[in-house]
């Protein structure tokens, strides 16, 4: 059992935001139904590293967004796929999708044609800069992507090394980060439902999103009217430090965790340093000062010898991993945070799941991406009343 069984989701979702966002509700148990144009399907399924075979093929990138759904595929462009869509939603809960702004409406099949059918409908849509025509703002038009948006929000301007280019943080972050707000928004929106009867409208902007992650940045600002330069915190000093084997990362936020790193490192005698006598001091001098004079005592031990050994005198440190590292964690796979998904293409992958632990509730099902309108049978007979004549009409049309 799964906290969202019984829960039906269409997804109208490309590249990562919205199927990320469909793929954290099927992984709690929704039946996600993602809706995929006959013959391309999302753009995502050709992305490399591609597993090819003479009956199917599977996209990492794909699966790393679409796991434990089901595929139909449906031209909208046509009079027919339009009103099949419109059946389907009839019977939906919720409708996750990020297609451009205006699409859905030039086609008719928008929040505000299927709720007359269907009151009840909550209706997710993630966008660039927001669709509500209400709060419609200068860039509302603009296609928007990952790094675009990263940019926009003002990440870019805080990250990277001092003096250097601005720079992206991990790829896909602003879809991601927009994908939980946009799931978490849709529970929200379902508890509202069971109270008042009544769907909604959920905008969300992947803008808005990413802009609030800088709330820290922001707030500062307003307070000193100071902008925070790229690579350096003037508020709390933070890095990384070398060791014989990598790197350690660890912040310093008060003058107790200073008075503890000065003990780890057996230099008590910087605790009486006059440029290092403060947080605001000792971030500011904290790659020429702070660094160097810690690096003395780091360079000649290993990660884990030195995060281990701040980690007893009370100081929040952690290893620099690799990626295989992070891969081969033992602590991640004692939280059971991947899973052996056994593709009919790709064989068996090692994926790491939506961190969702909910006690008393199974994990995700570790069930593979769907192939094209591998589910187009079963969903059309199911929720749009289809027999086997319409189906094979629908074929020869091209509608499915």
């Amino acid at each position: 059992m799964r906290p969202l069984d019984g829960l039906v989701v269409l997804e109208m979702g490309q590249y990562i935001a919205a199927p990320y966002c469909a793929m954290m509700l099927a992984d709690l148990g929704a039946d996600v139904i993602k809706i995929e144009r006959p013959g391309k399907g999302d753009p995502r399924r050709s992305y490399d590293p591609l597993i090819e075979d003479e009956n199917g093929r599977l996209s990492g990138g794909f699966l790393s967004y679409n796991r434990n759904k089901r595929s139909v595929t449906l031209d909208l462009a046509t009079h027919e796929g339009q009103t099949l869509y419109k059946r389907l939603a009839a019977k939906a809960d919720v409708i996750i999708e990020n297609l451009r702004p205006g699409a859905v409406d030039r086609l008719g099949i928008g929040y505000d044609a299927l709720r007359q059918a269907n009151p009840a409908l909550i209706y997710c849509a993630i966008s660039g800069y927001g669709r509500s025509p209400r709060r419609r703002g200068v860039y509302a038009d603009r296609p928007a992507f990952d790094t675009a948006i990263q940019a926009m929000a003002g990440l870019m301007a805080i990250t990277g090394e001092p003096g250097g280019p601005p720079l992206p943080t991990i790829t896909g972050f602003a879809d991601l980060f927009t994908a939980v707000h946009a799931a978490c928004s849709v529970l929200a929106s379902l508890q509202g439902r069971a109270h008042t009867g009544r769907g909604t409208f959920v905008d969300q902007s992947m803008y808005d999103s990413t802009a609030s992650l800088i709330e820290r940045e922001l707030m500062l600002w307003d307070f000193t009217r100071q902008e925070r330069r790229r690579g350096v915190d003037g508020y709390a000093p933070l890095g990384c430090l070398e060791t014989s084997d990598g790197h350690i990362a660890l912040i310093i936020p008060t003058d107790e965790m200073w008075r503890r790193m000065c003990r780890a490192i057996d230099r008590e005698d910087l605790l009486n340093h006059p440029k290092l006598d403060s947080v605001l001091a000792r971030a500011e001098n904290f790659s020429t000062l702070v660094r160097p004079e810690a690096e003395r005592w780091t360079r000649s031990r290993t990660r884990q010898e030195v995060v281990s050994h701040f980690s007893e005198c009370g100081l929040p440190a952690g290893v620099v991993q690799t990626i295989p590292e992070v891969y081969d964690c033992p602590h991640l796979a004692a939280r059971d945070m991947f899973l052996d998904v056994h593709d009919a293409h790709a064989g068996k992958r090692r994926m790491i799941r939506t961190p969702a632990l909910l006690d008393g509730y199974e994990l995700p099902r570790p069930a593979s991406a769907p192939q094209l309108g591998a589910d187009n049978d079963d969903v059309l007979r199911q929720m749009a009343d289809a027999t086997p004549h319409d189906l094979m009409r629908w074929r020869q049309a091209g509608v499915i």
